[in-house]
């Protein structure tokens, strides 16, 4: 169970962590605790964590939101 809750919170970790083709993103500490609490259904599907922190945005911290204004989510490219 421990092992489990660590992988988790590794995964959730990346949710808002920089990739290369993004700009430089806030902590995603800011994030952490509401992405648990409130959208931890979808953990640990990074964009749907972020989805839905987005759409729950008046429940999270200034600093949260803060950190989910800069985060760019994936999408699939039309080839």
């Amino acid at each position: 169970m421990a092992i489990r809750v660590v992988v988790i919170v590794a995964l959730f970790a990346t949710v808002l962590s920089s990739a290369p083709a993004r700009a430089e993103e806030p902590n995603s500490d800011a994030c952490m605790q509401f992405a648990f609490s409130i959208c931890g259904q979808f953990i640990p599907d990074r964009e749907r964590v972020a989805a839905c922190l987005i759409s729950h945005r008046s429940k999270v911290s200034a600093a949260c939101r803060s950190a989910l204004a800069h985060f760019r989510p994936h999408t699939a490219s039309a080839n």
